[in-house]
């Protein structure tokens, strides 16, 4: 128990002491969506680590303080620095924001510096879970089905791809290019 609470009072003092943003300065209906991302994101967060479910025994976000915790069910935490829609991300982008408007108009390198010298979110996250079986590739085709001429008349041509899957993922390339522009 003893051990549990120093966890929790460094991952703490951690969290503060990398917070570089003045929480005034983004309005709390911002918060609230970023702790309702990372409490959705901490379930597939544990999914990632070895020996876990997607049941973690703590997933709490307060948007006042952008203080969370998440504890998988097997005790540990993920690293939550290594993903998107997390709060050190958000934390992160919006330092990136700031940093950029404080560059002038002008100077394209310093707004680009901003976020290529501070990437943030997934840049390259560690894989618990991997795992190492080999499947074997079939052979490719080398010949392709003879060309028997043009369709009977009257047959119904068959789309490429089903629209509905389309027009889905137009949708939510859609939704994710609004809520990144809602950032910016």
């Amino acid at each position: 128990m003893r051990l549990q609470s120093l966890a929790v009072i460094a991952s703490v003092v951690g969290l503060a002491s990398t917070q570089t943003i003045n929480l005034d300065d983004v309005p709390i209906a911002t918060r609230d969506q970023w702790c309702q991302a990372q409490t959705s994101s901490c379930p597939l967060l544990c999914l990632q680590m070895k020996g876990t479910s997607s049941t973690p025994t703590e997933n709490t976000c307060d948007p006042k303080t952008l203080s969370y915790f998440c504890t998988c069910d097997n005790g540990q935490s993920p690293n939550a620095t290594e993903y998107s829609q997390t709060i050190p991300y958000f934390i992160c982008t919006e330092q990136n924001n700031q940093c950029v408007s404080n560059c002038d108009a002008a100077n394209q390198s310093c707004q680009s510096d901003c976020r290529t010298k501070n990437p943030c979110g997934a840049q390259n996250p560690q894989r618990y879970n991997a795992t190492s079986t080999a499947t074997s590739t079939p052979a490719a085709t080398t010949s392709l089905a003879p060309f028997t001429g043009v369709p009977e008349e009257g047959a119904a041509m068959k789309p490429l791809a089903a629209m509905n899957h389309v027009y889905a993922s137009a949708a939510v390339v859609g939704a994710f290019l609004a809520g990144f522009a809602a950032l910016l």
